[in-house]
């Protein structure tokens, strides 16, 4: 596990103390005139609101904090996609996603949160502006977003702004907000070298969806090991399915109409790793000894299927209980710091989907 703290210069936020100046009237003045107090004149107010306008005040958290006291409640959003095509509940994300939910949660109420779930589309938070929204209305004294889709992130300068509590679970999204998530580059190349010292030298990859970033770098992480490993490196070798059983099912096919097909099969999820074996069972291709098989995630089906699913476990209730605990320490300290980055590392389990070339 690493960590790692980053601040990316700014322009200077604009503060009450600004204002109070330019008016030649008390922070506290401006203070009670943004938020509407009856003890300061409506003229007064006027100015204030005003002044605030045209040099573009925004209120960080920590002051607005201070005028309307503790909600107790953080939001847990999970980015889903487009709009209408949320998959996060199917089987496949479903089991990603519990483990990280139920130890946010659990963190969190052990502190005396309670926890607001969401599910948003990127439609929502790009062209609605949802979390902005959410964020200026102070309803919430913190917030964590999963995320995995690969999108411009800039939603999220407000996060920045208002020096809002915010971690980004699953991706390293911007410098300035911290992050929890998992070394996917570190645990594909696990599954490369350990295939690769099994003695196969043809390694395929079905990889997830284009647009993931999780798929990405598992898929950059697999083509990097087998360049340093000097295996062969073919284009043919890479599929992109969707994380479901059917399309690791369907994609296997690919592999094994090639005049060449590959001894071994890194898949970047469980469920499609499941899919393809059935697939090559049907086929009448045995697994481990004609093909070995890899999956990722170590979700409870590995030791159900047979052959037991070779796989990579992933630290996700860690990932959970780190990203929750870095939300509230942004909370109880008051202050704006640097951002942390921490990078999980996943763990390299070895059943019986693989085994070294026999033929």
């Amino acid at each position: 596990m690493t960590s790692s703290g980053s601040k990316r210069g700014k322009r200077r936020q604009v503060t009450i103390g600004d204002i109070a100046r330019h008016l030649e009237i008390s922070k506290a003045t401006v203070s009670l005139a943004l938020n509407n107090s009856p003890l300061v004149a409506e003229a007064t107010k006027q100015r204030v609101v005003e002044v605030a306008e045209q040099v573009g005040y925004r209120p960080n958290y920590f002051g607005a904090r201070l005028s309307r006291g503790k909600s107790d409640m953080i939001g847990l959003y999970i980015l889903g996609g487009e709009a209408g095509r949320c998959n996060w509940a199917r089987p496949s994300s479903w089991m990603f996603y519990n483990p990280i939910l139920r130890a946010v949660s659990t963190e969190l109420s052990m502190h005396g949160y309670r926890c607001n779930l969401e599910v948003v589309s990127v439609e929502q938070v790009t062209k609605q502006k949802v979390i902005s929204s959410v964020i200026g209305e102070g309803s919430l004294d913190g917030m964590l977003l999963v995320v995995q889709d690969d999108i411009d992130y800039s939603f999220l300068d407000i996060v920045e702004e208002r020096q809002f509590p915010f971690v980004v679970l699953n991706a390293d999204v911007s410098p300035d907000i911290s992050s929890v998530k998992v070394d996917n580059d570190w645990g594909a190349r696990k599954i490369v070298e350990h295939l690769a010292g099994q003695g196969h030298r043809r390694i395929a990859h079905l990889g997830g969806p284009r647009g993931d970033s999780n798929a990405r770098e598992r898929r950059d992480g697999f083509t990097r090991a087998v360049m340093d490993l000097q295996l062969h490196h073919d284009p043919a070798l890479i599929q992109y399915g969707d994380w479901q059983r059917m399309s690791g099912y369907e994609l296997v096919g690919h592999f094994l109409d090639l005049d060449h097909p590959p001894s071994a099969i890194f898949c970047a999820n469980d469920h499609m790793a499941i899919g393809a074996m059935q697939r090559l069972q049907e086929e009448g291709r045995r697994v481990p000894e004609e093909v070995s098989v890899v999956g990722y995630d170590d979700t409870e089906m590995c030791q159900i299927v047979a052959p037991n699913l070779t796989t990579v476990r992933q630290p996700l209730e860690l990932m959970g209980e780190l990203g929750a605990g870095e939300v509230l320490r942004q909370i109880e300290e008051e202050e704006k710091r640097s951002a942390i980055h921490t990078n999980l590392e996943p763990q390299l389990i070895v059943r019986e989907s693989t085994a070294g070339i026999t033929q």
